[in-house]
């Protein structure tokens, strides 16, 4: 009988103190909430910045969002770049093309000039032939209606990428648009950068991602998927906080082509933005959905249904790989919460 009694104070005792010991827990994470939540533009969880010059992201196109989330839930994706401006566009090799410029070779009088006046025992010769060459391509393009091939003169990286059979847009396309050359299954993930400033900018992304790895222990790279665009009535412009994000690595590999940037994920579940979720549960008492694997185009689709009247509220289907610190600092805090062994922990909710 006493040792029973003396059993049930015991457990009593333990209880109040676990109580307890939640309570300053749960104190300390809320003092530490608002620099984890840092609702303002200098988050890019609220305000990604698309600068050109930007090395926080690296923007992708020509993807379908929903299989390119699983292909880097499943495995390794490599980042490519267009090609370079000396590579012979893709539209060069169609068979129109490149019958009229076998027909142009024997036929055309400049050409054929040119050809003639190069002394073929000189050491620059075949750079000379290589030029009459482009130069009588060059003339094809303008006869036969094609736009310019681009050149660091002309550039249009737009126009380089649709010369080469890549959608240039941002605007990623749907499940249903797949290109039938089958881009959108591979394990490429296209840019539209040349090949030496998207080597620069993810170099830079790299050595971001590794110092904050190596300063907090933590790794803030992310995949985002879908982008809201939204005014919130105070600064009267338009902000883009991303989606759907999930943590990813970067890892460089040395190959005979040169160096290559390789995607995986680190086997986290990809998960709506709570920062965004908060602020505008404050700012406009809006409860934005919860993302529970139901799909990227889905979760699109909930998002935009939640348009406030009079409001801009466009969900823009753009895709990036860069740096969210906050994202992860908000999904350790609370991930600590939920796998906490003190059961009264577990009961109080982070997000209140």
């Amino acid at each position: 009988m006493k040792a029973a009694l003396k059993k049930k104070v015991t457990t009593n005792d333990t209880s109040s103190h676990q109580k307890d010991l939640a309570k300053i827990i749960c104190s300390r994470i809320d003092k530490l909430r608002p620099k984890l939540l840092d609702m303002t533009r200098r988050n890019p969880l609220i305000s990604t910045k698309f600068s050109e010059r930007s090395n926080s992201l690296i923007r992708i196109v020509d993807e379908v969002p929903e299989l390119l989330l699983a292909d880097i839930s499943t495995g390794e994706m490599r980042i490519v770049s267009l090609p370079d401006l000396g590579t012979t566009p893709k539209d060069e090799n169609t068979r129109k093309f490149q019958s009229a410029l076998a027909e142009a070779r024997l036929n055309d009088e400049i050409y054929t000039n040119n050809l003639n006046t190069i002394n073929q025992e000189k050491d620059d010769a075949p750079n000379l032939l290589a030029q009459a060459e482009r130069k009588l391509k060059d003339y094809l393009r303008e006869s036969l209606g094609m736009p310019p091939r681009q050149t660091k003169n002309n550039l249009s990286l737009q126009q380089h990428a649709k010369n080469n059979g890549i959608s240039p847009h941002y605007e990623l396309p749907f499940e249903n648009e797949q290109h039938e050359d089958g881009r959108h299954t591979d394990k490429d993930i296209q840019t539209l950068l040349l090949p030496d400033i998207m080597e620069r900018r993810l170099n830079a992304l790299y050595s971001k991602e590794r110092t904050w790895k190596e300063e907090t222990g933590i790794s803030v790279l992310h995949a985002a998927f879908g982008f809201l665009e939204w005014e919130d009535g105070n600064s009267g412009t338009s902000q883009f906080s991303p989606l759907i994000l999930t943590p990813v690595q970067l890892e460089k590999k040395r190959t005979k082509g040169g160096q290559e940037f390789w995607v995986s994920s680190d086997d986290a579940e990809p998960e709506e933005n709570k920062i965004l979720a908060e602020k505008i549960r404050l700012e406009f008492n809006i409860t934005l959905p919860v993302y529970t694997g139901q799909g990227i185009e889905q979760y699109l689709k909930e998002i935009e249904k939640q348009k406030p009247p009079n409001m801009v509220w466009k969900v823009r289907r753009w895709a990036t790989v860069g740096v969210f610190p906050s994202a992860r600092l908000f999904f350790i805090v609370e991930r600590f919460q939920k796998k906490n062994p003190i059961p009264h922990l577990k009961n109080m909710s982070f997000n209140r």
